[in-house]
């Protein structure tokens, strides 16, 4: 299979052709003109001393010669090499919490988008490293697996909302544990676990299981999504459309307050770092520091195949041929010697 990159330099060949054909009409008329130049005596006598073929030979030697070298100018690619490509970075869990606290909208639009931005633009700078998603609310679930594929990750991001899980609630324990259960313990210092959610934790086992990724070596950084005031959470019908707020049993409207002492707490007892997330711009920047700052590992190499440049042979084949047209003499030699007595004398 061939494949070019510069196709658009095919064009060349549409100016090329007609030059071509002009010189091909030229030369017929030339041809032309010399049969009528005289008796047949007197055309050997003029015409004995050059050898037409060599002509011939010399236009079609310089018209090849040109081709090829607008075909090599053309970027072809034959074939395919393989190639070893490496890679450095870390393996980064992101924790989502998609309880329904998270529609509150204390933060703008609502908790649940904010964070879904924020973390769009963490993976837009992220280089090397692989990334996860797992969804907690009452209970938790593998969302996206650990890849490199951050098209991929963006879009099971992007898919993440409040009624992805039906077990309601917020077990931040739940989370970290089933992330715990993904990582290769003989390569834990390259793993990173960032706790997404307002701090509702309704278990109370997250720092206890802090302590345990503490001792992995693991480092958890929490993002609190939302204000300490709080929000109301907004009610939606089958349709999507948005109701009242949600009441409580004595009809008063629940408000829901972001927790930062148990998110604090957890990141504290790793080694993170905490973030409250409110409307401010930039609020991801220093995450992204942290992770920049990391010890990063050499992945698995990956082979990969890609086609490989051949434009090479077609330019050396055209220079040859432009340098073997130049010094491709069209005299006889009884011509040339003739030319060597006169000079000499």
């Amino acid at each position: 299979m061939v494949r070019y990159t510069h196709p658009e330099m095919f064009y060349v060949f549409i100016p090329l052709t007609l030059v071509m054909i002009w010189y091909a009409l030229q030369g017929k008329k030339l041809r032309s003109h010399l049969e009528h130049i005289g008796i047949p005596s007197v055309k050997k006598f003029l015409l004995n001393r050059v050898k037409h073929s060599r002509i011939k030979l010399r236009s079609r030697l310089l018209i090849l010669g040109i081709v090829l070298i607008v075909l090599a100018s053309t970027g072809p690619q034959i074939g395919m090499k393989l190639t070893e490509l490496t890679r450095q970075g870390v393996d980064i869990f992101i924790l989502m919490d998609t309880s329904t606290s998270m529609d509150a909208v204390d933060v703008k639009p609502s908790r649940m988008e904010k964070a879904k931005y924020e973390l769009g633009r963490l993976l837009n700078q992220l280089e090397g490293d692989r990334v996860g998603l797992i969804a907690f609310a009452g209970s938790s679930h593998l969302h996206c697996p650990l890849t490199e594929d951050y098209a991929a990750v963006r879009l099971f991001l992007n898919s993440m909302n409040t009624h992805l899980i039906s077990t309601q609630g917020t077990d931040l324990a739940a989370s970290i544990q089933l992330a715990l259960d993904h990582i290769e313990e003989e390569k834990d210092k390259y793993k990173v676990l960032v706790l997404v959610s307002d701090g509702e934790d309704h278990q109370g086992e997250a720092i206890q299981l802090a302590d345990k990724a503490k001792e992995m070596g693991i480092i958890i950084h929490t993002l609190g999504v939302g204000t300490p005031e709080g929000g109301p959470v907004p009610m939606y019908d089958e349709k999507g459309n948005r109701g009242g707020f949600k009441k409580d049993r004595n009809g008063h409207v629940i408000t829901t307050t972001l927790n930062e002492m148990v998110l604090s707490e957890i990141s504290q007892k790793t080694g993170g770092i905490y973030l409250r997330i409110e409307n401010q711009v930039n609020a991801i920047l220093p995450l992204l520091n942290e992770i920049e700052s990391m010890e990063k590992r050499e992945f698995k190499s990956h082979i990969f195949s890609q086609y490989e440049d051949r434009y090479q042979i077609f330019l050396l084949l055209g220079l040859f041929l432009i340098i073997v047209e130049f010094i491709l003499p069209t005299r006889t030699i009884e011509e040339m010697k003739w030319e060597g007595r006169f000079t000499k004398t």
